[in-house]
């Protein structure tokens, strides 16, 4: 309000000289307008900190859901076990399989399988996984769509 009127001074003057002020003194009103305006920042800051400890809150959760996904996702995994590849081929992205190379498939969306490579440190790889089953021992049918 004070910096619509042209500062703290206008605001006050204003309110003394539209009878706001009638039988209260100007520092009165002054610490009148300090007070709502220490009021409005306090209920301000509470709101501010409920959105902040709800938006913290929901982003540890989403976290911990993928956290258990991902762990989920692994364990499937590691019971289908290792598929080989048969045929060298550059997959999309870059990542080349050789003959004799081992994947694990962790989860499929649609044609997408996610792998990781057995003996390899930039896992993941994201990848066709009809180009899997052509040059593998990999079936699409051996792992659930997401």
């Amino acid at each position: 309000m004070a910096k619509s009127e042209g500062g703290p001074d206008a605001l006050i003057e204003k309110l003394l000289s539209e009878g706001y002020g009638d039988g209260f003194s100007k520092g009165a009103i002054v610490a009148g307008v300090v007070t709502a305006a220490a009021a409005s920042a306090v209920f301000a800051g509470y709101l501010l900190a409920d959105k902040f400890k709800s938006s913290n809150a929901k982003r540890i959760e989403k976290s911990d859901e993928l956290k258990a996904a991902a762990a989920d996702a692994i364990a499937k995994a590691e019971a289908r076990g290792w598929y080989t590849v048969r045929e060298m081929c550059e997959m999309t992205g870059g990542l080349v399989l050789a003959i004799g190379d081992r994947f694990r498939a962790l989860t499929r969306d649609g044609d997408v399988i996610m792998i990781e490579v057995d003996e390899r440190n930039d896992n993941p790889f994201f990848v066709s996984g009809s180009e899997l089953q052509r040059i593998s021992d990999f079936k699409l049918d051996d792992i659930s769509d997401l």
